[in-house]
């Protein structure tokens, strides 16, 4: 999973000659002259030397004459994200010797493979694994070339082959971690399933049940149905985690799915260990996808609960002003009425209508989410609107309504949407308002201004809010402890509010509640 594979080889030696050997050995003289020696095979038909296993990599050779010379580009190479995957260092040198020196290596980088390579040593095995590490090598000089190369070969795959685990578990942690649907959780994975193969053309398949296969989702040359149902035919039922490859195909088994590969270059066969990386991807893989299937399901059935309450909560709401406009229309027909009479229940029956109207925007305005307008507002206009307004609600409430204009300001706004917060914000204090002689209970509405903020204050003297309501005050359809609402009223308060640059605060205790708006304003002298 590694970008490119690194091959980078540091040699720590006080004598030249022994540096000089690793550098034939690592990186024999015919690479010099590769190009020469092919030109020769062109002209001659010769065949260039070939070489040992060693060969396998082109090994990156970099060396230094002593220990903090060695550390120095230890350091540089860390800090140009250019590691070293192995590093042979000789036991005895001037200055520090080999232990010291990876001592000071092990500071700073924790990864390199070390092998220590020399004639004679001042120290046990156990002691130098105690202070150099696990990940450590010996070798005894003099050294054959082969086995120097068979060493560096061993020391860089296993560097590798650490860092594609290292990165196997960070993308297992972040798909862990994913909260997303389930088809963008299967991007995700294809995409490192991609990287992993080496191919662009990857397709996630489900059984059907006509024992077939469908395609879930694709990349590459599977973004196309066409070319996906070509490759529909003849997908193996696996076990497991089970890999399966042929000439133009790689199977894998994931949780339910089964994933297409196409390989690139026909006839490629995905090595033992890339297989068991996949492997150890496909079973972590798979559990996120059950995980999130999980979620998902359980989120549904959340989502289905809110849902059928805040139907039920809206409907109880409504029930009330229509059922209202149902009697008084009833009354009307059963009685003869005078037109001065007339007109006053005509009133009621408007503010039925309106109250269940209200409702109704209140649910709109939550799910559109939909913008403010800006005009010029005026404070003490907005309080006259909202007065008239709930002046009705108050006497049914049988509360005193007062309204103090301390200080006028103007601010831009929308004013439909800002009377609709103050008038949410009376019917609150009014419903929950406790039952109690006419004109005992009181509603405030007031204007202020303090600082650049203008103020807009719902006070009323009942028995304050409960801690634990206060928890979920603006959780839409949290709300509960009062007469009647959608549970959307103080949600729409916040969201309003803070549409035209404001904050909502509120003070509360046992001798009532004050909800208090500020907005950006300007003061009118």
């Amino acid at each position: 999973m590694t970008d490119s594979f690194n091959t980078r080889v540091l040699v720590i030696d006080d004598e030249e000659a022994i540096r000089d050997s690793f550098h034939e050995i690592l990186m024999p003289h015919r690479k010099k002259y590769a190009e020469l020696e092919q030109a020769g095979d062109l002209l001659f038909g010769t065949t260039p030397r070939g070489g040992g296993s060693g060969e396998t990599f082109d090994f990156e050779f970099v060396e230094a004459p002593d220990g903090e010379s060695g550390l120095l580009k230890v350091e540089q190479s860390l800090q140009d994200q250019q590691p070293f995957a192995a590093i042979f260092v000789d036991m005895r040198m001037p200055g520090w010797d080999g232990l010291e020196t990876v001592k000071r290596i092990r500071e700073v980088d924790q990864r390199a493979e070390i092998i220590f390579v020399t004639a004679y040593s001042d120290y046990s095995i156990e002691e130098v694994v105690m202070s150099a590490g696990p990940n450590v090598g010996y070798h005894t000089k003099p050294f054959a070339s082969e086995e120097i190369r068979q060493i560096a070969t061993k020391s860089v795959y296993e560097w590798n082959k650490t860092r594609n685990l290292e990165q196997l578990i960070g993308v297992v942690s972040q798909l862990r971690a994913e909260r997303g649907d389930i088809n963008h959780l299967l991007q995700r994975i294809v995409h490192h399933i991609s990287e992993l193969v080496d191919s662009d053309s990857v397709m996630v398949t489900r059984p059907t049940d006509s024992q077939g296969f469908r395609k879930v989702l694709g990349i590459g040359q599977f973004s196309g149905d066409d070319v996906a149902a070509e490759h529909l035919e003849g997908i193996p039922t696996l076990d497991g985690n089970a890999v399966q490859q042929n000439e133009h195909r790689l199977f894998l088994q994931m949780s339910t799915y089964t994933v297409v590969v196409l390989l690139d270059q026909p006839g490629r066969r995905i090595n033992s260990d890339r297989v068991y990386l996949l492997q150890l991807f496909l079973e972590q893989a798979g559990q996120s996808l059950e995980k999130a299937k999980l979620q998902e399901s359980l989120m549904q059935k959340e989502k289905l609960s809110a849902v059928g309450q805040a139907v039920s909560m809206i409907a109880h709401d409504l029930r009330s002003p229509l059922s209202g406009v149902l009697s008084l229309v009833d009354l009307i027909r059963q009685t003869d009425y005078e037109p001065d009479s007339m007109q006053e229940v005509f009133g009621q029956i408007s503010e039925a209508v309106n109250s269940a109207i209200d409702i109704v925007n209140d649910i709109l305005d939550f799910t559109r989410n939909s913008d403010i307008s800006r005009n010029l507002i005026s404070s003490d206009d907005l309080i006259e609107e909202v007065e008239s307004a709930v002046a009705n609600f108050a006497s049914s409430m049988r509360a005193q309504l007062v309204v103090e204009k301390r200080q006028s300001f103007t601010f831009l706004g929308d004013n439909g949407k800002m009377r609709r917060v103050l008038v949410n914000l009376v019917r609150n204090a009014g419903e929950s308002l406790p039952r109690r002689p006419r004109g005992e209970s009181c509603i405030t509405i007031r204007s202020d201004y303090a600082g650049e903020d203008g103020i807009l204050e719902v006070e009323d003297n009942g028995t304050g809010i409960s801690a634990e309501i206060q928890d979920n005050m603006f959780v839409p359809f949290a709300g509960s402890g009062k007469r009647g609402g959608t549970g959307l009223g103080l949600a729409i308060v916040k969201n309003f509010v803070e549409a035209h640059g404001g904050s909502v605060e509120y003070e509360t205790g046992d001798t009532g509640t004050c909800f208090r708006l500020r907005v950006p304003a300007r003061v009118v002298e």
